[in-house]
């Protein structure tokens, strides 16, 4: 009887983490369309493009957002998939899946210059070259921080209200 308590716990916990995650990037594809409405990118071309480096759950959500909403200035909200640093083409938004993670400063020297908002979920990618980090609280809320550094370097400006709700760093 104990054998089976120990073995079903820990399914029931991963069971638990999964769900856990995939609410996560419904509330991730929120605080995107968020970014999209109250931040500005220069030299803004004729459709928005968000752009998923590595694999990850977040994409059928984008593309969900993207066919059912434009942004305030009214352009089409495209989203694209590569898995290959080199593939990285010119985008809005640059979401780094966690298994392309360990790729970050890699990934923030080639796009070094460009006003890509680069977006991650893993712990600590600010200090790697990450501009904007979601996470959880002790409440299992979603927040973000949000690197002045790097947004000021991209020249991407964020409102007031938005940059009140994060945790700045640096």
């Amino acid at each position: 009887m104990m054998f089976k308590i120990f073995f079903i716990l820990p399914l029931l916990c991963i069971s638990i983490s999964i769900q856990a995650q995939s609410e996560d990037y419904k509330t991730q594809t929120l605080f995107i369309y968020n970014f999209i409405k109250y931040a500005s990118w220069p030299d803004q071309q004729s459709e928005f493009i968000i752009q998923v480096y590595g694999d990850s759950p977040i994409l059928s959500e984008l593309k969900q957002l993207a066919s059912l909403k434009k942004t305030p200035e009214g352009l089409a909200i495209k989203v694209v998939q590569t898995n290959e640093l080199a593939a990285i083409s010119t985008c809005n938004i640059l979401y780094v899946a966690n298994t392309k993670s360990k790729e970050m400063e890699a990934i923030a020297e080639s796009t070094k210059g460009k006003p890509y908002l680069i977006i991650s979920s893993r712990d600590g990618m600010t200090k790697k070259g990450a501009v904007v980090v979601f996470f959880l609280n002790e409440d299992e809320r979603m927040g973000f921080t949000i690197s002045r550094n790097k947004l000021t370097a991209r020249k991407i400006k964020m409102s007031g209200e938005l940059m009140r709700m994060a945790e700045l760093v640096d």
